[in-house]
């Protein structure tokens, strides 16, 4: 137990700078009023075995905040027999704290004759009976309370419990944690930062700093013997200038500054903002002060601060430099060469920093060097020649074993993240929570740990991953083993594709065969329904919330129909339509917002159909009549606050339209398109052309092309960062290539799942599915005898990346890359 409170009390610190009754809830009549923290234990023993095998535990028991809480905790030390139970604490003023326990369970002690300053007894508070502990200098208190059993550190607090009115504590936040914490962990975690400082007060050094970061905290723990891992999620807060509010709404992307931090950092921190203007629109909204050269940052997608050699380092990585450049060459004062690269010097206390005051605090710096699309920033010149040359050698911070130890578990999009050693960490610890709580930090002997605090914007709300690991020698990855297989009487027509049960949040499988029978398979490769469709579906099936509910469907067309079917085959009504001469495309759907306020959109020679989510034609859009026929699934992208709707037409048009159909660019080219989809890669439309062309049309309607001289088979894939080309036997992935045999090869395929991308290509002539990591490495075991490209999908939850194909027998595989 005392383990676990300080993992509560760490999350708290590396995030301060930025059972059933008689009903489902009846538990929140039992937790006292003005919680601040609660703990639901979901396998005591197993907790309590796992807390007895944890290195960092003899590493951080004498923390100050540890030995208040220890303290307080020591009448567990008496308890047994205990299977589950919801701990929770209250800072009654600001001097004292308690405890609770809430359980189904009996108070079961342990064998207490050895003890000879001991007191038992039974005392009568109104109507109810608490049972009075005291065993040496410790005392506390149990009563039951309905199917319940209770125990406190307070008899105050245990009895307004059992006195009040049952319906005055039903704290909103706590009861969405109960109902949705992950139970199969051994623990979960919830803490009201809001309301918590009474407790933070009490535990923390006198020193300590603000605490303004959210509004509270919901976590599941993961630990073993050398690691913990907290991942949960977390809410901004109402009250102006908190930390966590700067970020709200803002969308993260993939960070990379660790490519240009030096290899010897003991901290790199990055921001990361699809939109910096969102970021600075909070500000605003904030009450922070605004600056004029907030302007100059629009264009800057990620901030980094790097601790190096005593010295701050900051990056600023931006998707056009023109106006930041402007804006530093006329603040030098002198110039300077070092292998090939200029250093600025600046002058003093440039307003730019101050703009950023908000993310990096009162740094400031007085050198400044452009390595490609980032500028950095140091104090002295020593610094940045010290950075360059690092980043000349390669000697930079993604390399290193710290931050491939942090990357396993983390994800690589992040609006903020941090990684640090134990020197970083207490350096982390001195500027945003307390000097001396910093320096007993730095006694624990942690040096041979990883440090990680991870925010991910996310709708309203953040996604909060949180890692204290042992550093180690790299597992060895991308190992490939067979999950099962599966083979129907009769030939597949599609590719099999993962789908998810919402009952469950597993993965299945839906496939249809040459029969037009259409099969949804569980993973363990039992068939859980059949239903047989009139023609073969057209392209991929999309699963939507059509009653946003939680309850998934699956929609799709075929030759003539546009479908939806329930969790078990049945037909939605009204979304059952027939098409009269059928070449119906593939079916597109939107979902503008994130709102599950779906658009539906069936495209039928040079028709054009928009369906709500009730079936029905949506009357404000305009574009039902193409100038030519449609080719191709109609897409929607999204590039800032604008949406766009595109259409490729077999004319050799390329249509841009709005939400309502009304032109956003005029395109007045024609192309020769290809068969691969125009896809959106550094936020510009772009395809290719039967005559081997790539082409790239920004938001302003300008286009660009570059001839790769690619043949008329080729195929391409790409995401907002990464694109993949495969030309002949050559497979492009960013800027490697990697030459294969010769074959006939499908498109590359970009999946990206638990935080990594994956290319997969299928030699067609050969029968043989190759798949690639990011940087073009060939996952091993590979190639796969197979006759279709594949799915990927975790499908136990279970960070494991499973995929799915159909091989050259038409049967159904599954495999799993470890």
């Amino acid at each position: 137990m005392r383990l676990l409170l300080i993992y509560v009390f760490a999350i708290l610190f590396c995030f301060a700078c930025t059972p059933h009754k008689n009903t489902e809830n009846d538990i929140l009549e039992a937790i006292p009023d003005h919680t601040v923290l609660a703990i639901q234990i979901n396998e005591y023993e197993s907790l309590k075995s796992a807390i007895g095998s944890n290195e960092p535990y003899n590493k951080l028991e004498h923390l100050r905040p540890i030995k208040s809480i220890v303290s307080k905790l020591e009448p567990f030390n008496f308890l047994t027999n205990q299977t589950n139970g919801l701990l929770t604490f209250t800072a009654n003023d600001s001097t004292t704290f308690d405890f609770t326990y809430i359980t189904l369970d009996s108070i079961a002690l342990i064998e207490v004759d050895e003890i000879t300053n001991k007191r038992i007894e039974e005392i009568t508070d109104n109507s109810n009976t608490i049972t009075s502990y005291q065993f040496n200098d410790i005392h506390f208190y149990s009563a039951p309370y309905g199917s319940y059993s209770i125990l406190s550190s307070s008899k105050t607090v245990l009895s307004s419990i059992l006195n009040r009115d049952a319906t005055s504590n039903n704290n909103l936040s706590i009861n969405e944690f109960l109902n949705t914490a992950n139970k199969e962990k051994l623990a979960n975690i919830w803490i009201d930062l809001e309301h918590g400082r009474p407790l933070l007060k009490q535990i923390l050094p006198q020193d300590q700093t603000n605490l303004n970061f959210a509004s509270w905290l919901s976590l599941d723990i993961t630990l073993n013997e050398q690691e913990l891992q907290m991942n949960g999620v977390t809410l901004p807060s109402m009250t102006p200038n908190y930390s966590l509010n700067l970020l709200n709404h803002t969308k993260p992307i993939t960070n990379t500054l660790w490519k240009l931090s030096p290899n010897n950092a003991t901290s790199v921190t990055s921001y990361g903002f699809e939109e910096y203007a969102a970021f600075v629109q909070n500000k605003k909204t904030e009450g922070f002060p605004i600056n004029e050269q907030d302007s100059l940052l629009y264009t800057v997608e990620e901030i980094g601060i790097a601790s190096y050699n005593d010295e701050d380092i900051l990056f600023l990585r931006t998707f056009g430099t023109a106006s930041l450049v402007d804006y530093i060459q006329n603040e030098k004062t002198a110039t300077h060469e070092f292998s090939g690269h200029e250093i600025l010097e600046l002058k003093s206390q440039l307003g730019l920093f101050t703009a950023l005051h908000t993310l990096i605090g009162d740094l400031s710096f007085n050198y400044a060097s452009i390595v490609d699309n980032t500028i950095v920033f140091t104090k002295n010149q020593t610094g940045i020649e010290s950075v360059i040359s690092k980043i000349s050698t390669g000697d930079t911070f993604d390399k290193t074993i710290l931050f491939k130890n942090a990357e396993a578990k983390l994800t690589s999009t992040s609006s903020k993240i941090t990684i640090s050693n134990l020197e970083g960490a207490g350096t982390y610890f001195k500027k945003s929570v307390s000097e001396s709580l910093s320096n007993e930090f730095l006694r624990s002997n942690l040096k041979d740990y990883v440090f990680a605090n991870q925010l991910i914007a996310d709708n309203g709300f953040f996604h909060l991953n949180f890692l204290i690991k042992k550093i180690t020698e790299e597992d060895e990855q991308h190992t490939v083993s067979p999950v099962f297989e599966t083979q129907l009487q009769t030939d597949l027509a599609t590719l099999p594709q993962f789908v998810t049960n919402h009952n469950n949040g597993k993965k299945e499988i839906i496939v249809q065969d040459q029969e037009n029978t259409l099969y949804l398979i569980s993973t363990n490769g039992k068939i859980l329904w059949k239903k047989q469709l009139n023609s073969s579906i057209q392209g991929k099936i999309h699963q939507v919330d059509l009653f946003k509910n939680g309850k998934l469907q699956l929609a799709f067309t075929t030759n003539n129909e546009f479908l939806i079917l329930d969790r078990n085959g049945n037909e939605v009504q009204p979304f059952t339509m027939n098409y009269t001469g059928g070449n119906v495309n593939p079916l597109a759907v939107f979902d503008y917002e994130g709102r599950k306020d779906y658009r539906f959109v069936v495209t039928q020679e040079n028709k054009v159909f928009m369906y709500n989510s009730k079936g029905e034609i949506v009357k404000g859009f305009t574009y039902t009549s193409a100038e030519g026929n449609v080719e191709d699934i109609p897409q929607h992208f999204r590039i800032g606050r604008k949406d766009y709707l595109v259409f490729k037409l077999a004319n050799g048009q390329l249509r841009i339209v709005n939400r309502v159909g009304k032109t956003r660019i005029l395109v007045k080219e024609k192309f020769s398109f290809s068969n691969n989809p125009v896809q959106l890669y550094q936020n510009k439309f772009t395809f290719t052309t039967l005559d081997g062309s790539l082409f790239q049309i920004d938001t302003q309607g300008k286009v660009t092309s570059s001839n790769l001289q690619l043949t008329k088979d080729h195929g391409m894939d790409a995401t907002s960062k990464t694109l993949a080309i495969m030309n002949d036997n050559i497979l492009r992935i960013r800027d490697k290539k990697v030459e294969l045999e010769l074959g006939v090869y499908s498109k590359p395929e970009i999946f990206y799942l638990n935080d990594k991308i994956y290319v997969s290509v299928t030699d067609i002539q050969n029968q043989k599915i190759y798949v690639f990591d990011s940087q073009a490495k060939p996952i091993p075991d590979f190639p796969i005898f197979g006759s279709s490209s594949i799915d990927m999908a975790d499908i136990n939850n279970n960070k494991n990346v499973e995929f799915v194909f159909k091989d050259q027998e038409n049967s159904i595989k599954v495999y799993k890359i470890r």
